[in-house]
Order: structure tokens, then sequence, then C-alpha cells
């Protein structure tokens, strides 16, 4: 983990409109997005960093935006530390803290009842399935000898296709992505809402065996590292 870029991200946790301040305001507004938020991104830095609600939101997308902004410092807090099934729960039960599914005890906890990807005919895990999946997911991860965009492209989609909470599995995903990017000095991609249909598309076209799709369009996004290179170099 010992990288320049890095080591200016934790650097720059307590400054504003620093490098740490706009991965995290990039990588909130584009994964939320992505799950329906409405929140724009003037809306969503005056909430991130004056604590201010502008506009028209659900209780659950404010909420929900707030809690992200925890998540996002969890994630930098847990780099280096190995993914666990309680890790992954921690971060899901912080996602949904005080939300709908919260008040119907289905925030950090697997799945109890099955679910899809909605749009898509994905052979989706059922919920007795998603430890033992999510165990065999987590071997194999920690066994690769190095760290690639085409092991984090694979990971992303056996993790979407365990599909292991009740909802918030793609930000969850992406999270998790965001971890295994920093951990390994990777390119920094952020999946963007802009080409949301091409992320998703990318995603239906893989199978278990060929994460082709799903790599090329990681390697064809921006490196955020380069976009905003003035900021840390």
């Amino acid at each position: 983990m010992d990288n320049q870029f890095l080591n200016k991200l934790l650097e720059t946790r307590e400054i504003k409109n620093s490098l740490y301040g706009v991965l995290k305001h990039n990588f909130l507004y584009h994964s939320n997005k992505i799950e329906g938020s409405t929140f724009t991104t003037e809306a969503l830095a005056l909430l991130l960093d004056k604590n201010v609600v502008t506009g028209r939101h659900t209780l659950d997308d404010v909420q929900e935006t707030v809690n992200s902004s925890y998540v996002f410092d969890m994630i930098i807090d847990s780099l280096g530390e190995k993914t666990t099934h309680n890790f992954f729960k921690k971060l899901h039960s912080s996602l949904m803290f005080n939300t709908t599914l919260h008040s119907r005890s289905m925030a950090g906890i697997y799945k109890t009842i099955p679910n899809m990807i909605i749009g898509t005919n994905a052979d989706i895990a059922q919920p007795f399935e998603v430890e033992p999946k999510l165990d065999e997911l987590i071997e194999w991860y920690y066994n690769q000898k190095e760290i690639t965009m085409s092991s984090i492209a694979e990971f992303h989609y056996r993790f979407e296709l365990i599909h292991p909470f009740q909802d918030g599995n793609g930000r969850i995903g992406r999270f998790l992505m965001l971890k295994q990017m920093l951990e390994n000095n990777l390119p920094v991609k952020i999946v963007s809402w802009d080409n949301e249909d091409l992320y998703r598309n990318s995603l239906s076209l893989c199978s278990i065996g060929d994460y082709t799709h799903l790599t090329l369009y990681l390697e064809n996004l921006e490196d955020f590292r380069e976009v905003y290179k003035m900021l840390w170099r």
C-alpha cells in the first residue's frame, strides 16, 4: 500500500477541497446516482461539507447518502485489512442505518428472502448459498498471486451474482472495488452513472469464467489518479 497517491490521500483526509474530498465526492455521487439518488453534485457537496440538505429527496435517499459518506471513510480505514463476513455486514449495516431496510431488520444481515437483479435473467444465489459462496470468493481472491483489474472485475461480478444482501449490493460491491484498487496501487476507476447502461451491460455479458466485458469496461474508464494528478504529484 506504500504509494504516493495513497499517502497523499491519507494526508488530506481532514482538508476540504483536497484529494480525499474530491475522490469521496466523485465516488459517492456516481455510485449513489446509479442506484437512483436524486442528489446533484452541488447538493451532495452541501450535504457532505455543510450538513445542509437542498432539493427534493426521499428520507431514505438523504439517510443513505449521509451513511455512504461514513462507509467511504470505513473503506479507507480498512485498507490493508482482509475482507470477512463481519466486514461485509458492517459496511451494509452502516449504509442502511436508519433507512426503511433498517426498520425491517434487514440491515447488516445476509438476505433471508430470494432476490434478483431487475432487468436481468441472472441466476442469483439463494439465501442458503450466500455464506458458502462468499467463503469461496474470499478464499479465491486472497489466493491470487497478483491482483489485477481482471481480478477485481471477477470479484465484482461474482459478488453481484451472490447478491448477499436484500438491497444495496451494487453500492457495497463498488465500495469493495475501490478498496481493492487502492490496496493494490492500481488505477482508480470510478463507475460513472453517465455510462450506467454500459456498466450494467458489461455485467450482463459476463459469465462464470468469462469476465472480459467487465474487465474491458473498467480498463477503459478514466484513471482518477491521472485526472486529478495536480492534487497529489
